[in-house]
């Protein structure tokens, strides 16, 4: 694999962490601004979302015909100008109607880039690249910091950053000539029981296990987005953490599903993905159990890295089976609807998590995401059973 290509993708993940994190971290200050409720952030990230899943299913077609090297490179400048759009926003409903061509890139870029690395890549980059994201979404509210702490306002923190995807999405166009040699070499050396890999071209939902693979997806996004937005409020009102804290605590978090994706790449080669999504289950548990028990108050960091080290191997393991689970024809088509399920996962279960804490007390939450956690490695199980009984 060229070093160069790889590094571009990598740079390609990069920028699709860098806006994720960012309306989380600047909404304080953008609502008081605005002059509008704290809550009005639920329906510009709905919007996203939507977009966002409308991208993913939509995302086979376009790449049959554009490719995927066009197809990333349109959707990164899509990305940037939606991003100059709030930069210049002086209204909610300007964000409203940004935040369309924001999710529409980033669904893109999402799933055509990890079904190309499904593809191509050893389960070593797709780990590594996984990882990638997470530094983009760990720089985003480092920028903004940094911009505000020179005294500009949220806007300049959403300039800085369209800038930086404009000069990605720019690297990307240069790059389409990488592709297309890449293309050709893939073709030249594919071996013939690759061919056997292909699978048969069906109707999505007439191929084995892939109802539950979409329901394995939503579960995942639910775990780890779901963690990150509920467990400080719990950790506030039900533990006794200040806000400060339980935002470090969500910190380790993060910080540990990108340490855990490094290392599996390492890790990969001695540990197949079956087994690596056992163990990031397993860890998961672990870490939901300690989140839910009285414990001193260091404790819940370490629950939290444990939900954070349990996350890390889950979804790159989940990507990289695709074309074994369901055949490098269909694995395409598959991508798409699996992470539009993904994030129809954080738009439904998500808020149900709150829903339920607000009905029942915040103590439900770490048991919620111990079912969740229970729940995603039985789905996986049952995904790869239903398939070996249906092939064999």
């Amino acid at each position: 694999m060229n070093v160069i290509f790889v590094a571009i993708l990598f740079l390609a993940f990069i920028s699709l962490g860098l806006p994720d994190t960012l309306l989380g971290s600047a909404w304080p200050v953008m609502q008081t601004e605005l002059g509008v409720s704290l809550d009005a952030q639920g329906l510009i990230t709905t919007v996203v979302y939507l977009a966002t899943i409308a991208s993913c299913l939509l995302n086979d077609r376009l790449v049959r015909k554009l490719g995927p090297g066009r197809i990333t490179a349109i959707s990164g400048l899509v990305t940037a100008a939606a991003l100059l759009g709030y930069s210049q926003s002086h209204s909610y409903v300007w964000l409203l109607l940004f935040a369309i061509p924001l999710g529409l890139g980033a669904g893109s870029v999402d799933t055509c880039l990890n079904n190309y690395v499904a593809l191509h890549l050893t389960a070593r980059h797709v780990n590594w690249l996984q990882c990638c994201y997470g530094l983009g979404a760990a720089l985003g509210p480092l920028i903004l910091s940094l911009v505000l702490g020179q005294g500009e306002n949220w806007r300049g923190s959403y300039l800085l950053i369209s800038i930086i995807q404009f000069v990605i999405a720019a690297i990307l166009f240069a790059s389409l000539p990488l592709w297309k040699r890449r293309e050709k070499t893939d073709l030249a050396s594919q071996r013939p029981e690759e061919d056997l890999l292909a699978g048969e071209r069906k109707p999505l939902f007439k191929i084995p296990g892939v109802a539950l693979a979409l329901l394995s997806y939503a579960v995942f996004f639910s775990i780890e987005y779901g963690t990150a937005l509920w467990a400080p409020s719990y950790l506030v009102s039900a533990r006794g953490f200040a806000p400060e804290s339980a935002a470090r605590t969500a910190t380790v978090f993060y910080v540990l599903i990108m340490t855990g994706r490094f290392t599996g790449g390492v890790v990969s080669k001695y540990l197949s993905d079956k087994t690596r999504i056992r163990i990031g289950a397993a860890l998961g548990i672990a870490g939901a159990i300690l989140l839910g028990i009285p414990l001193p108050g260091k404790m819940y960091y370490l629950a939290m890295a444990l939900i954070g080290l349990g996350c890390a191997p889950i979804f790159p393991a989940m990507i990289h089976m695709t074309p074994a689970r369901f055949g490098r024809l269909n694995a395409p088509r598959v991508m798409g609807v699996q992470m539009a399920a993904a994030y129809a996962g954080d738009v439904v279960i998500v808020p149900f998590i709150g829903i339920l804490a607000k009905r029942a007390g915040v103590i439900t939450i770490p048991w919620f995401l111990l079912a969740l956690c229970i729940l995603i490695l039985v789905l996986s199980e049952l995904t790869d059973n239903v398939i070996a009984r249906k092939t064999h």
